[in-house]
Parts: C-alpha cells; structure tokens; sequence
C-alpha cells in the first residue's frame, strides 16, 4: 500500500442541556460556531491591538490557528487566498431552526494540530454556556463530551485529553466496483462547478468537489503526495436527483452583514465504476464534509453502495 495522503483526527461529541426550553431561529450550529471563535478570542488573544495576519503570536494562538487559520502570501496549496480551510468540521448536529430545544448534541472534528487544542474549544463551551444561547441567551451546560463510546467529561473544569487521533489513509489498493452509489446531503452542499453554484452538478463535478477538499485537508493538516491528481472520466454518471436549494441566514462578524449561506440538499445516485480513488473521496467526505463552510455544518453526507 503507498499511502500517498494521511490526515489524524477526532471526532469529539458534546451533549449539552439548556436551563430552559429555547427556540433558535438560526442553525444551533451557526450559534455555536459563533461562540467558538468569540470564546476562543477571549481566552486567547493577548494583543487585541494586532491584526491576526501581522500578530507575532499567530502561530501559536489557540484562535489564530483555528478561526483564522492564515496563509503566507505565497503557498501551494490555495494559490491567491490568504485563508486556509479551517482545521474542524462541524460533522453531526441539526440545522434545523425554530425548533424548541431543551437538550442539543453535536460532533466537531478535530484534524491534525487541532487536536491538541481541544482543552481550549471544551473550555469555549464551557464558557459560552455560562453566557447563553439563542436569542433569550439561555444558559446550558455539558453533560457528556464524548470519543467513540467514551465519555472523556472528568467534572465540569477537566476533561481527559489522553484519546489518541486516529489516522486517515489514503487506499490505493482497492479494486474497481462496479454499481451504484446512493448519496444523501444531509446538510447543504455548497460548491462551485463552472465558476457558479447550484444544483445541476454532473457526477464528476462532484467527485471533484471531495478530491479539492481532501487534497487541501492533507496538505494543510496531513501528508499529500502534491503531483497526485484526480482525472475524472465517463465512468460515472448521475440519476434520480431529487434535490432542493436550502439557503440559510448568517450574520458575518468580519464583513458586519448578513449572509446567505445556501447549498443543496437532498438525494441522488451515482451509477457505474468506481475506482479506488472514488471510493475513497466518498468515505473521506463522509468523515470530514465536502464543499465549502464546513464549519457551519455544511457539506455532511452520508452514502449506501450497491456492487453488481
């Protein structure tokens, strides 16, 4: 096996319970990114003064790495951009808004150096549930934080950061199977193909969807092997779509106004043979989301296979 690509990982799921039945009228986890990186700033940031990109601490600040996550002017892996896709995913969780809740869980996943900070994202929590969520600014607390089946949660100021990460590695060494492949968006996938977004994607404008996404996350948090590409070909086709734009609202804090975050969701197969490389994006995504905002919970899919 030459494993050409690798990424480490957690995935870590809160439990939290509110002090009283509250409605949110915007994604809980929209709310709780928010609370993230405001939290993280607070605890962190010990020169207010600075711009991220020209702080000397960046490189080792909590929130500079997680929430800001910059780029030197030049580099390989986003020519032109000087932000890099965040090392967490938002993996698990509702999306739903106006909904009562008075008990919320969710997964964030940690990947690579992003693991060692998760004593900072639980204190986050931990923090922003002292605050308050949602409009009424209810208070919640956590009552599980969990790895797998276990609950790492020691009382409410320690949680135990001895769970290893797990590693992710590319397989070459799969043979092609030929069938199909039902995919179902369980949040909005939000990508461009033809320099647009929307919802008359072929299949291989979404297989190069994952591959950008899990070429970019080993690169930046992982191993890559930079000359490998991924060729799509006629091989796989798309059918049954059943589809729908979803947009949701989300206040931008850096560009002080609202913004639409809309992606597709539904359900669609894809049909014929797959390659190792294709059965691998698929379950990487499935691990990590595709597309863009992933760490407002976009992207997250699931898939069933059917080999002839």
């Amino acid at each position: 096996m030459n494993n050409t690509m690798t990424l480490s990982y957690l995935p870590i799921r809160f439990y939290i319970r509110l002090a009283s039945p509250a409605y949110s009228d915007t994604p809980p986890l929209f709310i709780l990114r928010s609370l993230l990186g405001k939290n993280l700033r607070s605890m962190s940031c010990i020169a207010r003064q600075n711009k991220c990109p020209d702080c000397m601490y960046n490189k080792t600040c909590a929130y500079a790495f997680l929430f800001e996550t910059i780029l030197p002017t030049e580099n390989d892996v986003a020519p032109g951009r000087d932000r890099a896709s965040h090392p967490f995913a938002f993996t698990d969780g509702k999306l739903a808004s106006n909904e009562k809740l008075d008990e919320y869980d969710f997964s964030i996943t940690l990947l690579g150096k992003a693991v060692e900070y998760l004593p900072y994202i639980y204190a986050s929590f931990v923090r922003a549930g002292a605050e308050g969520i949602f409009r009424k600014r209810t208070p919640f607390e956590i009552t599980k934080v969990c790895v797998g089946e276990k609950n790492i949660l020691i009382d409410s100021d320690h949680i135990d950061t001895s769970t290893p990460a797990i590693l992710w590695k590319l397989n070459e060494d799969l043979p092609s199977k030929k069938g199909e492949v039902l995919v179902d968006l369980r949040s909005p996938l939000r990508f461009k193909y033809g320099g647009k977004y929307g919802m008359d994607f072929s299949a291989q404008d979404f297989m190069s969807c994952l591959f950008r996404r899990m070429k970019t996350l080993c690169a930046l948090y992982g191993s890559v092997d930079s000359e490998l590409e991924y060729r799509t070909g006629e091989e796989i086709g798309i059918a049954d779509k059943r589809l729908e734009w979803q947009d949701n609202k989300h206040y931008s804090a850096r560009q002080k106004k609202e913004m639409s975050l809309g992606g597709v969701s539904g359900t669609f197969k894809l049909q014929g043979t797959f390659t190792a490389m294709e059965q691998n994006l698929l379950e990487f995504s499935k691990l990590f989301n595709a597309g863009k905002n992933t760490n407002f919970g976009l992207g997250q899919f699931d898939f069933w296979k059917k080999w002839e």
